[in-house]
């Protein structure tokens, strides 16, 4: 027997809070409780659940790829739905205590492959709809810059670092830095406040709310398209075109900044230095 729902978001989310996008805490965990108590009834479990995620991103970004608006309204609110089961695997494993680095493994998995999926194929579309070849470069740049590769770099660098020095059996080293270790800015003021700054823009510019914007778009666009406003694809064309180039700029500023903070040496002490 399954426990009632109240039951189930006290054991799903004892212990201390895990700070989550504010859309996933203003309305995503309101529903994916739901969606796990379906779940308990069935022999699925959370692994399974994230690769859903990953095939339903899938299906979803190959839909909004044709440029039909209405395929488009359908791509986009199944990958809407993985932002729910984003929290339902979650659940589905502290339900079970099966919390493990695989489960994490194939969550950033799904996260990593999801926004190129999305972007590069809005962009896809709105071209094959519109014949702006310029679509296709925003959805490219937005897709590639939209996640934060500068700080996924820096992680890449570091774990690439380790590992090499425990194949090799060279002894960890732990890198000058200015006062204490700071994996949120480096060494700089600038680059404190540039990552403060960023954590409070990304909560409504990256995800998961960049994919309820785009799911407003497409539902504009449809009303739009009805009442004969504005040209086809036009609102979705312009999004792309600032979210693609202000994602460009974001990035090359944190590298700019991470670079002069000698980050990644902060994020290495952090891992393998002397506690």
């Amino acid at each position: 027997m399954v426990e009632s729902v109240k039951e189930l978001r006290k054991i799903c989310y004892s212990g201390p809070h895990k700070k989550r996008p504010l859309y996933m805490e203003w309305f995503t965990m309101k529903i994916s409780i739901y969606v796990t108590k379906l779940l308990l009834y069935t022999p699925i479990r959370a692994d399974q659940v994230t690769m859903g995620m990953i095939l339903l991103a899938i299906i979803g970004a190959v839909m909004m790829g044709f440029g039909n608006l209405w395929l488009m309204f359908i791509g986009i609110s199944i990958i809407h739905f993985t932002v729910i089961l984003d929290n339902v695997n979650g659940e589905v494993a502290r339900y079970y205590k099966e919390g493990n680095i695989i489960g994490t493994f194939m969550e950033e998995t799904f996260h990593v492959v999801s926004a190129p999926l999305i972007f590069f194929s809005l962009g896809y579309g709105v071209f094959l709809k519109t014949g702006f070849p310029s679509a296709v470069v925003f959805g490219f740049l937005a897709a590639v810059f939209s996640s934060p590769v500068i700080l996924a770099a820096i992680n890449a660098a570091v774990v690439k670092k380790g590992v090499d020095s425990f194949v090799n059996k060279k002894p960890m080293k732990e890198y000058p830095v200015k006062g204490a270790i700071d994996v949120e800015g480096g060494s700089t003021e600038a680059g404190r406040k540039l990552y403060q700054w960023y954590d409070y823009v990304r909560e409504f510019w990256g995800a998961p709310f960049n994919i309820v914007h785009i799911h407003v778009l497409v539902i504009l666009e449809l009303v739009y398209a009805y009442y004969s406003v504005l040209p086809s694809h036009l609102v979705l064309y312009w999004y792309l075109a600032v979210y693609g180039t202000a994602s460009v700029i974001r990035q090359l500023a944190s590298f700019i900044v991470h670079y002069r903070g000698k980050t990644v040496y902060h994020y290495y002490n952090a891992l393998y230095g002397k506690r």
